[in-house]
């Protein structure tokens, strides 16, 4: 498998704004950071419109949606309940 720029682009936005929503909430919304999880969701659905529906890169794409959402919502609690606990 080749990486062309547009795969390169691709992985920088599955990458990027969920960290970046993570260490925003973390720093200013601690309280609210469960809705991570959603606002990540609404994110790669805004970013990834055109391939959402495109049949032959539905499947590969709602694996990496749903790995990617697994792994936000993981951090998100993780800093909710250790938010909870002190």
């Amino acid at each position: 498998m080749e990486l062309t720029p547009t795969l390169i682009l691709n992985l920088a936005l599955l990458i990027v704004p969920p960290v970046a929503l993570v260490l925003a909430f973390r720093q200013w919304l601690a309280r609210h950071i469960r809705w991570v999880v959603a606002l990540t969701a609404l994110c790669d659905v805004l970013l990834f419109w055109d391939e959402l529906f495109y049949y032959e890169s539905f499947g590969l794409f709602a694996v990496l949606i749903l790995v990617q959402l697994a792994a936000t919502g993981a951090a998100a609690f993780r800093i909710y309940n250790k938010q909870r606990k002190d």
